[in-house]
This record gives C-alpha cells, sequence and structure tokens, in this order.
C-alpha cells in the first residue's frame, strides 16, 4: 500500500463519528447504530445526505475488490420523499455492469449482483424510514466467496436489525 493511501485511511479512521470502538452515530445522533470492531471507517460524507462507508476486511478476493458497507441518511418531508429517496437509489443500481435481479425478501429490500472491476459482487440494499429520515443500508461483497460471504452477510444482518424501523 502506497504512503498516500496509508496516510489517507488512517486520517479517514480517526475522523470518523465512531463513538467508542463500533457505535457510530449519524443524523446529529438521531440514527445510532454499531458495527463490527473489525469494521474500518474508509469515508465519511455530509451535505443533503449524510453516508458513512466500512471496509469490511477479510474477503480472499481483497486485492480485487473491496467488501464494504454503507449507511445513507437523508432528511426526508414525509413517506413520499422516503420513497422517492429509496426508488431514486434502486434506479441507479440498475445502471451498474451486468446488474441482475436476484430474491428479494420485503419490498424495503433491493438484492443484486453486478460486476465491479474483474469481480462479480452481490449486493444488499434494506431502507428505513424513521423520525424523518431516509437510511438505505446497502452491503457489497464478493459473490463467489463463501466462505468469508457467511460472516459479512452476519454482520450486515446485525446492522439491519439495529437501525430505527
Amino acid at each position: 500500500m502506497n504512503r498516500t493511501l496509508r496516510l489517507l485511511l488512517t486520517t479517514l479512521a480517526f475522523a470518523s463519528p465512531a463513538i467508542g470502538a463500533t457505535d457510530v452515530s449519524m443524523a446529529d445522533g438521531e440514527l445510532r447504530f454499531p458495527v463490527p470492531d473489525q469494521w474500518v471507517p474508509i469515508m465519511q460524507s455530509q451535505g443533503e445526505a449524510e453516508t458513512q462507508v466500512f471496509q469490511v476486511p477479510g474477503s480472499s478476493e481483497a486485492d480485487a475488490t473491496l467488501s464494504r458497507v454503507s449507511v445513507t441518511v437523508q432528511k426526508v418531508p414525509n413517506l413520499n420523499g422516503f420513497q422517492q429517496f429509496a426508488g431514486t437509489l434502486r434506479s441507479r443500481a440498475t445502471g451498474l455492469k451486468e446488474y441482475a435481479t436476484g430474491k428479494a425478501s420485503s419490498p424495503t429490500e433491493n438484492v443484486y449482483t453486478a460486476r465491479e472491476g474483474q469481480v462479480k459482487q452481490s449486493y444488499f440494499e434494506r431502507y428505513f424510514y424513521s423520525k424523518g429520515y431516509a437510511i438505505q443500508l446497502r452491503c457489497i461483497r464478493p459473490s463467489d466467496d463463501t466462505k468469508f460471504g457467511a460472516t459479512f452477510d452476519k454482520g450486515c444482518a446485525d446492522v439491519a436489525a439495529h437501525m430505527p424501523h
């Protein structure tokens, strides 16, 4: 890893809004959720929509792609605003290379695969609406890394279970 990238990742890790080892706070404290200790905060953005991105290490395909989880939060005026938020993000997914729909277990989920570089990725998106906020949890991992996939999927499900409903 080159020195600049290492410095950037270190800076982002220290700049993350993590409270303690695993507690994350977003939307001025309106949204709080834990993430596994090994997840590395790699990006944070604020503006109309606030986003936190975590790298999830452990994939055997780590050199080819980046397994990651993102949480995006946006203040919306009502349920219609939430539906527009989710619809916009879902429609962006269809533009990904080799997009293929998967089987979702609820209307608030979007499951699909797409190609990122040379790696086929599995995507799991879950949408939540709480206290006037639209929330997207997006989990991305290599499709063919089954051993890692089980651990990754459990971590993603644990975060989803802590999101407000």
